[in-house]
């Protein structure tokens, strides 16, 4: 079963844990999740769980959007472990994590800083590209 969830100090290790995989700064990692547990109104880190264990990540930071007049989200960090990855742990990430941001009043999701092999995951879910990010209107 996939659970997704905000992390909270509990979570702060597995979260660096599948983080670390795509960040060379340890130390600077750690001091933006302690950013996002101290900080919740800058954004948060949205974690699945299958079966209990950590499968996937990604980070949200939220903004003002002066093009919609709302928030904006940038999504970063989207990260899955390559043995859980093709399971739809992904796909359940960003859904679930679109219903959070819906909570938040956020108008307009960008994903920035994507790799490459990941903009037919984004296109296939609907965002749009634009120039060197994704968009998806809310």
């Amino acid at each position: 079963m996939i659970e997704c969830r905000t992390m909270a100090s509990a979570e702060r290790y597995d979260a660096f844990a599948l983080m670390e995989q795509s960040r060379t700064d340890g130390a600077a990692l750690g001091e933006a999740l302690t950013l996002f547990i101290e900080r919740p109104d800058y954004g948060f880190v949205w974690l699945a769980y299958l079966d209990d264990h950590p499968a996937a990540c990604v980070s949200a930071s939220l903004g003002i959007d002066t093009e919609s007049g709302g928030l904006i989200a940038t999504v970063r960090d989207l990260y899955v472990l390559p043995q859980r990855r093709r399971l739809g742990i992904g796909s359940a990430l960003l859904v679930t994590l679109g219903a959070r941001l819906e909570q938040f009043g956020v108008t307009r999701v960008e994903a920035a800083g994507v790799d490459p092999a990941l903009e037919p995951f984004f296109r296939a879910r609907a965002y749009r590209a634009n120039g060197a990010t994704f968009t998806s209107g809310r």
